[in-house]
């Protein structure tokens, strides 16, 4: 089981160039591919640097149309946003 700090995971969603939304309880991030459209969205708890486990990463791979591994991956600097645009749009 993989846990990941919440500011590492952060730092992946930066690396897929996400867009965030800070107006609610929760931080959105939506990702774009270059053409504009519309990939996925996912949410981060606003508070502390708090740890994400599989299960919450599972639900953040879902929301964003990836396999869990694909994120792991990506937060783990070993795959990038050309692989998460790939697979994003199957």
């Amino acid at each position: 089981m993989a846990v990941f700090k919440a500011i590492k995971v952060r730092e992946g969603l930066g690396k897929l160039e996400a867009e965030e939304d800070e107006a609610r309880p929760h931080r959105a991030y939506r990702v774009y591919d270059d053409d504009g459209t519309f990939l996925g969205e996912t949410y981060i708890s606003q508070g502390a640097n708090k740890d994400i486990d599989d299960y919450l990463l599972g639900l953040m791979a879902r929301q964003l149309k990836i396999p869990l591994s694909l994120w792991k991956a990506i937060i783990k600097c070993t795959k990038g946003r050309l692989e998460y645009i790939a697979m994003a749009k199957g």
